[in-house]
């Protein structure tokens, strides 16, 4: 399924920059602690609301290094199911949907599998030293990735004016299973 990303983090940037749904604008919302730089580029959908409060994320698979704000079409290949600091904070991966190169990609077996691990590891070690948790429960295809991504969206429609700490407080008393309190 091809969708437009906004890229929010350039590959190989150890600066976290963060969508201000309310202002409609992207800040710098810390320098990561450790040594550690986002293995690829990386951004969020604005039609879909995640577990955690924000844009459903999403990483974009390209050779190229995107700006923070720019539209880049994708296409979910599949996902990364992660919990950070007790949330559901899924990461959908695409590849670039505008560069022949990556015409052959279609799913995460054909990738190169150490990319993969790339991906699992940031996460598993950027907030170490922000003495924060983060777990990374598995990969999914892209079958998977697509109901997540629905669900996303219906949660948007349905709570995206809702205030972040509103949202996920009633969310954690409708879904627990979503989150580890």
């Amino acid at each position: 399924m091809k969708v437009n990303v906004t890229i929010e983090i350039p590959k190989h940037s150890n600066v976290k920059y963060e969508y201000d749904r309310e202002t409609k604008s992207i800040k710098v919302d810390r320098i990561l602690f450790g040594s550690e730089v986002y293995p690829q580029n990386y951004g969020f959908l604005p039609e879909a609301l995640d577990w955690d409060g924000d844009e459903l994320d999403m990483f974009v698979i390209s050779d190229q290094t995107f700006m923070p704000g720019v539209q880049v079409p994708a296409r979910i290949i599949g996902a990364m199911e992660m919990i950070d600091s007790g949330e559901t904070d899924t990461k959908l991966i695409g590849v670039i949907d505008c560069d022949p190169r990556y015409s052959n990609v279609n799913s995460l077996e054909d990738l190169n599998e150490h990319l993969l691990k790339e991906m699992s590891n940031f996460f598993q070690n950027y907030k170490i030293l922000q003495n924060k948790k983060v777990t990374v429960k598995g990969f999914h295809n892209a079958e998977w990735a697509l109901k997540e991504y629905d669900e996303c969206k219906h949660l948007m429609n349905e709570y995206g004016k809702m205030p972040k700490d509103e949202f996920v407080k009633l969310m954690q008393s409708k879904h627990p299973e979503k989150y580890e309190i």
